[in-house]
């Protein structure tokens, strides 16, 4: 049977802007029960106001996936700079060591993302920064792969055997969970609310199978559309 991580017990701070909840231990938030999932480290739901800056962080030895999902989000780290509209998604393979600094560059409207940061098999590798564009109807009733370990169609690839996904789907529609034997696998809904067996989900609740096949479950869209992400890794 899955676990049930209630969106409730998540963490959420609040500082100079910046509005994020957490699904497992980050920063000022420290849960013992909750320092992550296998491989998966992080995995936020970031805002950014209007014109902040978030300040200078190195990163070492993580892969950081980024997905915007409305706005704008700039980054540079020294060396280069950029920027990532909604529907983008970068990955950053910080490797043995990258400084950056990131803002919305807007003075009207916030950026809204979801961040994971995911342990490689491989350490102390050479930095490397991908990105990649996804449209929304590609995930549409169906999953839509942004980052895999053996990446086709046009997804980043990651430094270690895992599969990171979207699906949309609305009331009436049901789509298989896809939980394989010895692998992990974390669902949250991002938004909207979901039915998967007899757990009835809503924004910000996950379920999590830790390598137990569980080949009939199936999501069902309950009273309005709703978006979902899907973190499988090694068991």
């Amino acid at each position: 049977m899955p676990e049930l991580f209630p969106a409730h017990a998540r963490g959420r701070l609040q500082q100079a802007g910046v509005d994020s909840v957490h699904s497992f231990s980050s920063g000022a938030w420290v849960d013992r029960r909750r320092m992550g999932f296998g491989a998966l480290r992080v995995l936020a739901e970031e805002c950014l106001a209007p014109g902040v800056a978030l300040p200078p962080q190195r990163r070492a030895n993580m892969q950081v996936l980024t997905w915007v999902r409305c706005g704008t989000l700039a980054w540079t780290d020294g060396e280069a700079a950029g920027e990532l509209q909604g529907g983008c998604v970068q990955l950053l393979d910080a490797g043995h060591g990258i400084d950056q600094v990131e803002c919305n560059p807007s003075a009207e409207h916030p950026v809204e993302l979801v961040r994971l940061w995911l342990q490689p098999a491989a350490l102390n590798t050479a930095p490397r920064r991908l990105q990649g564009r996804f449209d929304g109807a590609g995930r549409d009733g169906r999953w839509q792969v942004l980052a895999a370990g053996d990446a086709t169609g046009g997804a980043l690839p990651l430094g270690l055997q895992a599969q990171v996904s979207v699906a949309r789907v609305r009331p009436g529609e049901a789509l298989e969970a896809r939980v394989p034997r010895g692998r992990r696998v974390w669902l949250q809904v991002l938004h909207g609310n979901v039915e998967i067996g007899a757990h009835a989900l809503e924004a910000g609740d996950a379920l999590a199978w830790h390598g137990e096949d569980d080949p009939h479950a199936t999501l069902r869209a309950a009273q309005r559309p709703a978006d979902v992400l899907r973190v499988e890794l090694p068991g």
